[in-house]
């Protein structure tokens, strides 16, 4: 019965799919019947569909899908991103308490010792410049617009000679040098790498810094007890090619797109999302800081020597139309000026002129053998019958002035530049007390950053550091300019280490490395820009640098207390 019924039913169909039936006399006619009769519209071909194009319908049926996807795609970004933030704060908690069970000691002590070759070399670059750059500006003859190729300055200088300066320069590199092979041995951070979902290679490190702890303290069969960490959930997975598919240039593109877009991911993230306020009210203050730091180390050096050019002028000589006939001079001339004289027959031999100005001044048959000079010229004079025999009056020395049947024979050779003498000794001294006035600095801020708090710290030494800078009214002399630069660089050195320390608690570990970087690369901006405006009213004023750095530290001051409160918070 029931096959009847299964064939009745089977019989009862009538097909459509034009392949052969028995009893079919004629398939010819059957095959185009198919296609002209029985047809629906609703099942006809698109023409396009054969070429592989897509019906317009189905296009406007896969877009309409698409829209509740892409809603359900952002509600699941959302909820992964919820879920990730909560796996960290899980994370902070028990590394807290993994750490505790590494204990403290000899493996923080070596990473102490590498990181602070790492730090020495940093802070190497803030005064190295300044002690060097007397020296190397002689020997390699660098003016002050170029000054700044003063890193160029191992291929350059006078026959090569390898002059104290580059010593000096090669043990200032050796801490840079030193930490960059030392971080090499080291281990990555186990936090970094849990962030980054791989467990097993975090949990690794940390036996090991636990290891190393214990076998130092004599306890080498403590075993440590942690078995699993806390991974945060992965937002998205990093994207490689195998080296047997693609070519090298397709999987170099491919990794440098996908760290681009973390790098661009992270920089967004610090800037536009729930860290924005935080960035930018860290942003004003690094800014304010560097503004007015560097621009004034550098103002303050600037204004001593100023001092002393004043002085050294107030106590120049001038002579006014002296007349000197067949004199011998072999002494050094110094700080004169000598105005519509005439010099007949004099001779000029193994002498010095430092700081001397000929000017209108009438030579006849004079003699000037083995002179060496510095800032000295000759202005409006005129030269007649007169030998310059190996002596460094060049050209440029010369402005404006009338040589008749005069001679230069065998002028010296080397830089053809002036340079100061005297102020040596004065540029390292102050470089050197204003790099030794941060030491009390740091260690004081050291001792109570955790107990006055950081925002305390920003605030209050930002604060005294702008009431230093009033002082600076009073400053007209050099001892006076020398011992302010010590006080401003000694209390603001304590706002410097509190930054530092709120900016690396403020973010998360996954952002602090990119926030850091983008602070610090507008903190050098601020320098450059402090530099600049600050060096440019040297000798014009002093009330637009001091008044520029009071109100940009005042400033700064006042809105970094409206940062929060780290001091007590778990490094998410």
């Amino acid at each position: 019965m029931d096959d009847y019924k299964y064939q009745d039913n089977y019989e009862g169909y009538a097909p459509n799919d034009a392949y052969y039936r028995g009893n079919e006399s004629n398939p010819e006619e059957d095959a185009q019947s198919d296609v002209t009769e029985g047809h629906d519209e609703e099942d006809e071909i698109y023409e396009g569909e054969y070429q592989g194009i897509p019906h317009p319908d189905d296009v406007k049926a896969k877009q309409a899908k698409m829209v509740p996807s892409r809603a359900d795609g952002l509600r699941g970004q959302a909820d992964l991103m919820a879920e990730r933030m909560e796996d960290e704060e899980q994370l902070a908690h028990q590394y807290e308490t993994i750490i505790d069970e590494c204990g403290h000691g000899r493996f923080q002590w070596i990473l102490f010792f590498v990181l602070g070759l790492a730090l020495m070399a940093d802070g190497v670059e803030v005064f190295v410049v300044s002690f060097v750059l007397p020296s190397a500006e002689k020997d390699m003859c660098l003016s002050s617009s170029k000054k700044g190729m003063l890193g160029w300055g191992f291929s350059m200088g006078t026959n090569y000679h390898f002059h104290s300066w580059r010593v000096f320069v090669i043990i200032c590199a050796l801490p840079c040098t030193v930490s960059m092979v030392a971080l090499r041995f080291m281990p990555e951070s186990p936090r970094f790498l849990l962030e980054m979902g791989k467990h097993d290679e975090a949990w690794m490190i940390l036996k090991q810094v636990h290891d190393t702890n214990m076998r130092a303290k004599g306890a080498p069969e403590k075993v440590f007890t942690v078995s699993h960490i806390k991974t945060p959930k992965q937002m998205d997975e990093f994207i490689e090619i195998q080296s047997s598919t693609g070519t090298w240039y397709q999987r170099w593109l491919v990794r440098f797109k996908t760290t681009f877009k973390q790098v661009w991911d992270n920089a967004l993230y610090c800037v536009m999302g729930p860290y924005r306020m935080n960035t930018l009210i860290l942003a004003v203050i690094w800014f304010t800081m560097a503004l007015s730091y560097y621009g004034l180390t550098v103002w303050f050096p600037d204004m001593i020597r100023y001092f002393q050019d004043e002085e050294y002028k107030s106590k120049m000589k001038v002579f006014y139309g002296e007349h000197v006939y067949g004199a011998t001079i072999n002494f050094t001339m110094e700080n004169q000026v000598h105005q519509r004289g005439k010099l007949v027959n004099d001779k000029f031999t193994k002498m010095y002129f430092k700081h001397v100005l000929f000017e209108d001044t009438f030579f006849d048959e004079c003699y000037f053998e083995d002179v060496t000079s510095t800032d000295t010229y000759f202005k409006n004079c005129t030269i007649e019958s007169t030998v310059f025999y190996n002596t460094d009056l060049y050209e440029h020395k010369f402005i404006n002035c009338r040589f008749i049947n005069s001679t230069f024979l065998m002028q010296k050779e080397g830089c053809h530049m002036d340079f100061e003498q005297d102020n040596d000794f004065l540029i390292y001294l102050v470089s050197f007390l204003g790099s030794l006035s941060v030491l009390p600095g740091n260690i004081i801020s050291a001792l109570l950053m955790d107990r006055v708090g950081r925002l305390k710290m920003i605030g209050g030494s930002m604060l005294i550091s702008a009431v230093c800078c009033f002082f600076l009214f009073f400053g007209n002399s050099e001892s006076a300019m020398i011992g302010w630069q010590c006080l401003f660089c000694g209390t603001s050195i304590a706002a410097w280490n509190a930054l530092d320390v709120i900016t690396v608690e403020l973010y998360p570990t996954n952002q602090r490395a990119t926030a850091f970087g983008i602070l610090n690369g507008l903190c050098k901006f601020g320098a450059i820009l402090g530099n600049t405006i600050f060096a440019s009213f040297v000798g014009i004023t002093k009330v637009v640098p001091i008044l520029l750095a009071a109100a940009s530290l005042v400033g700064g001051g006042l809105i970094a207390l409206r940062l929060p409160e780290t001091r007590e918070q778990v490094l998410m």
